[in-house]
């Protein structure tokens, strides 16, 4: 446990950074075969969700470093992890099961899996996230765990905004993406 709730969470952030990306760039660029241009936003967003990491992580680890019980405090870290999975797991398992769908569908069965699927789950993706936050935060009265809780929320969400701003901001009129 003490290992992989973190590795989860980190795989978790780093796969929704890759999507952020996704979503930035969806939309923008007219062009049939957009496999390229899509695996280019995925890299920008997984690039923008691990500096994010980077920045909630470093201060996370120097505090605990500078911890008076060491073991303590990340056991605390640790349960408010098993807290933030217990809220994010069911929903990126439903996620994960309609992902096959959207991919490997024709295209008009495709576009109902975003219908029913995908799109809800795009808008209620910020509640849920704050939830798991909150839902972590709540078991515990340390503030280094309601700190990290916080800033994973702020930096999973800016993801998509940052990325889309960034890179997406103007519909593609080229050749290149």
């Amino acid at each position: 446990m003490a290992v992989a709730v973190p590795v989860v969470l980190v795989l978790l952030w780093l796969v929704d950074a890759g999507f952020a990306g996704f979503r930035a760039a969806t939309g923008r660029n007219a062009r049939i075969d957009k496999r390229v241009y899509h695996l280019v936003a995925a890299g920008r967003g997984l690039a923008v969700g691990a500096a994010g990491l980077g920045v909630v992580a470093v201060p996370a680890l120097v505090a605990l470093a500078g911890a008076a019980d060491v073991g303590a405090r990340y056991d605390g870290l640790v349960g408010a992890g098993v807290r933030m999975l217990q809220v994010l797991l069911p929903f990126a398992g439903l996620l994960a099961a309609a992902l096959p769908a959207y991919w490997l569908l024709p295209m008009r069965e495709s576009a109902f899996v975003v219908l029913v699927g995908l799109g809800p789950f795009t808008l209620v993706r910020p509640v849920v996230v704050v939830a798991a936050a909150g839902w972590a935060a709540a078991g515990s009265g340390d503030w280094l765990v309601w700190a990290v809780a916080v800033a994973a929320a702020v930096g999973v969400l800016v993801v998509e905004p940052v990325v889309h701003r960034r890179w997406y901001r103007v519909p593609v009129r080229g050749l290149r993406a």
